[in-house]
């Protein structure tokens, strides 16, 4: 056998053994942390007059969601929300969560009871009286079903609520202070309020609310148990209300000792790298590769991606030997489907990144696009105006998908390199699609992830 075909055969099977091994450890390493995943709202930007609008609960969701990635969760992280967003949050956190190793749920806004039910009240709700609210609010009943259907190993439901119902004279019955007693939940859930049930939990005066205060302390604490952050974060609220709030726990005490939140290092760093590399691996754009092996010099594919690279660099030099490719717009239909078509919710989240000794902000984007026969639009902002942003992409026949970004730059502590407001950019992503979900990866410059669920 010539020694070309020889060596050619040994790099592959170098490359080969390589890939293997890296999924084994990313295998293994998930197999033994679990899987943890959470559920962040936090709504403040009420559109009704007679729903105070509330200062902190998207500062709550922001910090609340960060310490979660940093003990090892997959956090769905949503900001004020109308009732479609919660519902659709809700719906994609119950398809998440089956087999779970821990499910936790996080709420911060107004919520309200009605013969002893609480609802959990979205940004554009309009609450005319008491048989409004099933109507308007969420049930909290929903999520423990979708956790109850889930069975994962523990479950987590963390409410800072309990404020005071504004609109209690329209209300005929009941209690209309603070959330009521949970009745029944799933088996292995355990349930906190930010006060007792039927009192009033305070709003704040500071960045958060004084129950996600407390949570936050706890979680810088020692004891990482849920008993242990629980005890820490009561005594914070206790000791910040003058002894007026105490918050309330409800739930297996074995589980509240048991479950722990576990530190990790740099959470979610080594997936964005594997999510970019999966993005580009079948390419044959060698800038894909350039811009893999710039951002990450040192990275864990960094042999496969310069061999890759040498290969397409001596293809472009070799003579054509077939007539040109046709033009990036032609080839980009090319292969797509309809199995796709309908509309899809979609959460932008792109993380901090330094350039020039500047640090650019990360964001989160939620809103829709659209696709037909395979063709993916988008529209977040009207086109022309700072912040807009404009997706026109492909979904093809096998579920892979391209997507073409373009804008304008708004506040430019979250643009890269402090672009100047009305600033254009554009850049692509790469993705997969099942029937129901999607993910893409922008493969330029800053790590960004869009989540899709379809409607």
């Amino acid at each position: 056998m010539p020694s070309t075909v020889v060596s050619a055969l040994s790099s592959r099977l170098l490359r080969a053994l390589a890939m293997a091994l890296v999924c084994v450890a990313i295998a293994t390493a998930a197999s033994a942390r679990g899987q943890r995943i959470a559920l962040v709202i936090g709504n403040g930007n009420y559109q009704q007059p007679d729903l105070p609008k509330l200062a902190n609960p998207t500062n709550d969701a922001e910090d609340i969601a960060r310490a979660l990635r940093g003990f090892g969760f997959e956090v769905i992280e949503r900001k004020n929300q109308t009732l479609e967003g919660m519902n659709q949050a809700i719906a994609e956190f119950g398809s998440k969560i089956g087999g779970s190793e821990a499910a936790l749920f996080y709420y911060a806004g107004h919520g309200i009871q009605v013969k002893n039910q609480n609802y959990l009240i979205p940004v554009n709700a309009r609450i005319e009286s008491e048989a409004s609210v099933p109507y308007q609010g969420v049930n909290l009943n929903q999520v423990l079903d979708e956790m109850d259907n889930g069975k994962s190993g523990a479950n987590i439901v963390m409410l800072d609520a309990c404020r005071n119902n504004p609109i209690t004279g329209k209300f005929r019955s009941g209690q209309s202070r603070g959330l009521a007693s949970p009745g029944s939940a799933p088996k292995g859930t355990v349930i906190v309020y930010a006060t007792d049930p039927g009192n009033v939990a305070s709003d704040g005066t500071g960045r958060n609310g004084l129950f996600t205060a407390g949570l936050l302390t706890a979680f810088k604490g020692k004891d990482l148990t849920l008993d242990g952050v629980l005890t820490t974060a009561s005594a914070e609220v206790e000791k910040a209300s003058g002894q007026t709030q105490t918050p309330y726990v409800n739930g297996p005490k074995t589980l509240q000792k048991s479950f722990h939140f576990q530190v990790t290092v740099e959470p979610g760093r080594g997936e964005i790298e594997k999510t970019f590399w999966t993005s580009i691996e079948r390419s044959n754009d060698a800038a894909d590769f350039e811009a893999y092996l710039q951002k990450y010099p040192n990275g864990s594919y960094k042999a496969l991606a310069e061999n890759r690279l040498k290969k397409l660099r001596a293809d472009q030099r070799a003579p054509a030997a077939t007539p040109p490719a046709a033009p990036p717009h032609a080839g980009f239909a090319a292969g797509s489907s309809s199995a796709f078509d309908g509309r899809w919710a979609v959460t932008l989240v792109c993380e901090d990144v330094g350039e020039g000794g500047k640090v650019a902000k990360g964001y989160t984007y939620n809103f829709f696009s659209d696709v037909k026969e395979g063709r993916l639009t988008a529209q977040k902002g009207e086109t022309g105006t700072p912040g807009s942003l404009t997706w026109v992409g492909v979904i093809k026949a096998d579920g892979s998908a391209e997507i073409n970004s373009s804008g304008l730059t708004a506040n430019p502590d979250y643009a890269v390199g402090h672009a100047r407001p009305s600033s254009p950019y554009s850049y692509r992503m790469r993705g997969t699609f099942t029937p129901t979900s999607g993910k893409a990866t922008r493969i330029e410059l800053r790590p960004c992830e869009a989540t899709f669920f379809k409607n």
